[in-house]
């Protein structure tokens, strides 16, 4: 029998825009999953589903909600995910109802997916996932699995460093430029030669990242989309061992608080370049610890 001595989850929105994150899992007596799903903010200027905060916040939703199908265990999902990328195609297009949705439009969002079992004395964890989601885990042995980019200046930081909104202009040509820039990005998505991300696509899963860790527990993960990772490869205000300690002693919510103090010290993105003051925030942390709860 495995135990957790924690299992938080935190989803939180980035100033006054919907939520376009969702995160989520569940924890069983041998077996466990856990996920995090970064929506991409839209570029169009306007929504095209029905009732949805917006239509990235949609996707999420949707894939948050088939994620809870999916098995508890270290179990290959590729082809779940190809099937559940369908379901969300057939979705998508009932819900926009035949309207002309530009290629830029269409939503997408990274994710990353967690499933673990026990098995003997070892854990095995297996994440899949597409696009910038970042995963840390620390073993029982006090070895630190990264997956993911955390180094500075990550994700899209060298794509977008030319372009002055990237710094904190806010002018009109500013924010065009940028806006065209990442309209055209959009347009790369699940195609040969762009990149690959949850959206409708259902071959996309035929690219997703997988990584397979046996491990000797206490085992401690966290799963984060790309606004809470900023604490490492923004600001960098913690290593990936430093943040795996403070959430174990502090609580995600801490460094949550945190986050949004770094952010708010630097409205004009000049220490910290990005596109949005401050972004949806997610995570899950949890520890796996074999018998009874307890710590090294």
């Amino acid at each position: 029998m495995i135990t957790s001595a924690h299992f938080t989850v935190l989803s939180e929105p980035g100033g006054s825009t919907p939520n376009d994150d969702r995160a989520g899992g569940q924890f069983g007596h041998e077996t466990g999953h856990a996920w995090v799903i970064d929506g991409a903010t839209g570029v169009a200027p306007e929504a095209y589903i029905p009732g949805a905060d917006s239509d990235a916040a949609w996707l999420a939703g949707q894939l948050d909600r088939y994620f809870t199908s999916l098995p508890m265990s270290a179990a290959p999902v590729r082809v779940p995910m190809r099937r559940i990328v369908g379901r969300i195609r057939d979705d998508y297009f009932l819900a926009v109802a035949g309207r002309d949705v530009p290629d830029f439009a269409i939503p997408s969002a990274a994710a990353l997916y967690c499933g673990w079992e026990r098995c003997a004395h070892k854990l095995i964890l297996r994440l899949s996932g597409l696009g910038d989601c970042i995963a840390l885990l620390r073993d029982g042995e006090g070895q630190i699995h990264i997956v993911g980019d955390v180094s500075p200046g990550s994700g899209d930081a060298e794509k977008l460093a030319g372009f002055d909104a990237f710094h904190g202009a806010t002018d009109a040509a500013s924010q065009a430029a940028l806006g065209d820039f990442l309209k055209q990005q959009r347009r790369q998505m699940n195609r040969p030669g762009g990149y690959w991300v949850f959206s409708i696509s259902p071959e996309a899963a035929g690219y997703l990242r997988e990584h397979t860790f046996v491990l000797i527990p206490p085992v401690d993960i966290m799963l984060m989309t790309d606004g809470f990772s900023r604490l490492i490869d923004h600001f960098e205000a913690y290593t990936p061992e430093s943040l795996l300690r403070a959430a174990d002693h502090k609580g995600v919510e801490y460094l949550y608080r945190e986050l949004r103090e770094l952010e708010a010290g630097d409205i004009d993105r000049r220490k910290a370049p990005r596109v949005k003051v401050e972004d949806d925030a997610s995570v899950v942390f949890f520890q796996i610890a074999p018998g009874r709860t307890g710590r090294r």
